[in-house]
């Protein structure tokens, strides 16, 4: 095995939650592959821009990693959760090619471009009817207010879902974020995940069943039309893809929205530049997402032995992505810890690369424009209620407790 040989380096010490990049920036200095301990998991991780970037596109590892969330468990307490497992190597995210290319390519249609941004007038007035509330307040905490609802109001309306689920519907896809990012996850957090997915998978089955007598404008009833090459989406399959579609569309871009704006929040220059300067907005997001990563982390498995900068990995090993580190690079990136919103070659992997990379990104970066140029333009006064925050205890998923603020 690769790891015979190595005693591993602590990733994860004090202060590493509040602000990773000193870390990141450390082990980079010392070079690209590390063996780590990761909360008590030992995985080889790659922090290099140029090595991340290339190697996630490799056809010898795969994305087939659904049961992997659930090694940390004794292999008892593992069994009880096979019907979990099973829903999630369902998702497009957990799968390779040729599966994965026939799901994204039914799914692409509805996230094209031109699909994209014909959302911009439907998001801005969602957007807009959250900021209402907020004309005459003082103080607001920005995660519950707006970077909370806005992306599951915006992914909801794309699947037709009616807005009195919303909440229901969060409650579901947190605890599935609290499995996803927590390596040392417990029993308690499986069974709450679990709990999530079946009640999804339930809910999406109702729906999908009245979507099929009466049709649409959603993206449900454009899947459920789709026929391309005689391949459609299996009855299960579409449920699967809508439940991780509602997780992905609402954890990630909530987290894009309170961290950038925390981050704006923190550099007062470059809030106002973006305040006068509108058109800076696409390449402000674009440094955003760069400098303060919602996905910090992504993870593959080996499915055949190959070598990878010098060291050798067996089949079944996980190799671990940090391109929140990668984004971190100087190689890549001139002044790579400087915010910089007119930053113009960003090719940043906030959104992973290769085959899988993210279906909704360009739907993030559209809620993100919206909401980062409303809200400094709205209140050009605003600065942060206090000067510590509390981050969310989870190591992929990096995202604010909350975002209090002075109107």
């Amino acid at each position: 095995m690769a790891t015979a040989s190595k005693s591993p380096k602590r990733l994860v010490t004090a202060g590493f939650l509040e602000d990773p990049y000193p870390t990141y920036r450390r082990f980079l200095n010392e070079g690209s592959l590390h063996y780590l301990d990761f909360l008590g998991k030992n995985v080889w991780t790659l922090f290099g821009y140029a090595d991340c970037s290339t190697v996630i596109r490799d056809e010898r590892l795969s994305a087939r990693r659904a049961g992997a969330y659930l090694k940390a468990l004794d292999p008892a307490e593992r069994e009880q959760f096979s019907e979990l497992a099973r829903l999630l190597t369902m998702w497009m995210l957990f799968l390779d090619a040729p599966e994965h290319s026939r799901l994204r390519k039914l799914m692409n249609k509805g996230f094209s471009p031109s699909a994209v941004e014909s959302l911009r007038p439907q998001v801005e007035s969602t957007l807009d009817r959250l900021l209402r509330p907020l004309g005459h307040a003082s103080q607001a905490d920005l995660l519950k207010e707006i970077a909370y609802p806005l992306p599951v109001r915006v992914i909801a309306e794309m699947l037709g879902i009616s807005e009195e689920f919303h909440d229901r519907l969060v409650e579901s896809t947190d605890a599935i974020a609290v499995f996803f990012g927590t390596p040392s996850r417990t029993v308690e957090d499986v069974r709450a995940a679990e709990a999530g997915v079946r009640q999804l998978m339930q809910f999406f089955r109702e729906v999908v069943a009245q979507r099929r007598k009466h049709r649409g404008q959603d993206l449900i009833s454009l899947l459920l039309d789709i026929e391309e090459g005689g391949e459609v989406l299996t009855e299960e399959e579409l449920h699967a893809q809508c439940v991780m579609l509602l997780f992905g569309g609402h954890e990630t871009t909530r987290n894009l929205i309170g961290n950038g704006m925390y981050t704006l929040l923190r550099h007062r220059e470059a809030m106002a530049e973006l305040r006068e300067n509108p058109q800076l907005v696409r390449s402000a997001v674009e440094e955003l997402l760069r400098y303060e990563s919602p996905v910090q982390l992504l993870n593959r498995v080996v499915k055949e032995e190959m070598e990878i900068l010098g060291v050798r990995f067996e089949r079944g090993q996980s190799v671990l992505f940090l391109n929140a580190a990668a984004n971190r690079d100087p190689a890549q990136f001139v002044d790579a810890d400087r915010l910089d919103l007119k930053r113009l070659h960003n090719p940043h992997l906030a959104f992973g690369a290769g085959a899988h990379f993210c279906i909704g990104n360009q739907l993030a970066r559209l809620e993100g424009q919206v909401a980062l140029l409303k809200l400094t333009q709205r209140f050009p006064r605003m600065r942060l209620a206090e000067q510590s925050v509390e981050w969310v205890p989870n190591f992929t998923l990096r995202g604010l407790k909350a975002l209090p603020v002075v109107l």
